[in-house]
């Protein structure tokens, strides 16, 4: 960093933070800083599946963002040279009641690139959709799939090569309307965002406790099988139906809510929903569950969520011996509402995607924070 005095400064170098410096350079904002309290990104933007989803989301502002926040993806992922592992997403219909909830599903969604498979095309989608227990499902072309822990940390590089500058292990302690204040400096701004993230304890702490806002826990696991395949796209089983706002009011789901509520009575309590990608090296990204708090999650987990989680993946994806290379916990704020954007004034903003689509449609949400903002 080589100034005191910024036309934007940025507090969260997440999707989001990083988000709205890249759409400020592109509306031609010059002076830009970026500050995070850690030495990269640590969050929620490098602990998730990086599964840029589009199918399943709330219809209107949510799908409209995560398809803009999909082209913008696909430019990023060009110039800064992020590996695409897969694209698509087949989810499995394990329930014969889930089929009418699809075909009502499709009825709103206006895609071209979303459709539903019978069993027999589901199967012949991939050798192990054969083996598993499967009534049919939906395949959306549209998913784009890359490795958060590597692509946020080569997004930082990119914007770096663009001018913006970035301050790492920097805590914002305090603010005024012309100023940020940490314990080393001061630093001036024209105007500011601040995007926590799942940080709700510092800044903004009182806006979150207002709105109460969660913070939300998800079980996260890599698999490596013993036996090497590829996928042919992400993979959700039908518990997502229970989960993702897109499905939530179809006539059909009352049927379904009632069959699963008997055959998932486990994973509901937990907020396990199964989803699948797969990286470079061929492991496997499985999860997740949710557990929320308004205050700090209890430190030990509990094996059996992982056991859940796993249990449903080797339903739905019957692969043989494998072993579990990594878990780690998975954080995103939760609230009411699917977005914040609450503005101080004029010139200051705290944004935070508070549900679990950040990387999905966060890039879209900072761009619209930025036209409000420019």
């Amino acid at each position: 960093m080589t100034s005191s005095q910024y036309e934007l400064v940025i507090v969260g170098a997440g999707v989001v933070g990083m988000g709205a410096a890249l759409a400020a350079h592109k509306q031609g904002v010059k002076k830009i800083l970026i500050v995070d309290r850690h030495q990269a990104c640590t969050g929620a933007s490098i602990r998730n599946f990086g599964f840029i989803t589009i199918t399943g989301l709330r219809q209107k502002i949510m799908q409209e963002r995560s398809l803009r926040s999909r082209e913008i993806w696909l430019d990023v992922i060009k110039k800064a040279k992020i590996t695409i592992n897969h694209r698509g997403l087949y989810l499995i219909a394990q329930h014969k009641e889930s089929i009418p909830v699809l075909e009502e599903y499709l009825k709103i969604d206006p895609r071209s690139t979303v459709r539903l498979l019978s069993k027999k095309e589901m199967e012949s989608q991939h050798p192990l959709f054969k083996k598993n227990k499967n009534f049919g499902g939906l395949h959306s072309t549209d998913e784009v799939r890359i490795e958060p822990r590597l692509a946020i940390p080569a997004v930082a590089k990119y914007l770096q090569s663009l001018g913006i500058d970035f301050l790492w292990k920097e805590e914002v302690l305090d603010f005024t309307h012309q100023q940020i204040i940490s314990q080393k400096r001061k630093i001036k701004f024209k105007k500011l965002i601040m995007a926590p993230g799942n940080h709700l304890k510092g800044l903004g702490r009182d806006l979150f406790e207002k709105r109460k806002i969660q913070s939300s826990k998800l079980h996260m696991l890599r698999v490596m099988p013993e036996k090497k395949f590829k996928l042919p796209g992400g993979i959700m089983a039908d518990l997502t139906l229970m989960r993702y706002p897109g499905y939530e009011n179809l006539p059909s789901k009352k049927k379904l809510d009632k069959v699963i509520h008997k055959t998932c009575r486990a994973e509901l309590d937990n907020g396990i929903h199964v989803i699948v990608v797969q990286g470079k090296d061929g492991s496997l990204t499985i999860g997740d569950s949710h557990h929320y708090t308004h205050d700090t999650h209890y430190p030990f987990e509990n094996e059996t969520v992982d056991n859940l989680i796993l249990n449903k993946f080797n339903q739905i994806l019957p692969i043989g011996k494998y072993n579990v290379v990594e878990r780690w916990v998975g954080e995103y704020p939760s609230g009411k509402n699917d977005y914040l954007d609450h503005w101080l004034d004029k010139n200051i903003c705290i944004a935070n995607v508070t549900t679990g689509i950040g990387m999905s449609t966060g890039f879209a949400f900072a761009e619209d924070v930025i036209n409000k903002l420019y």
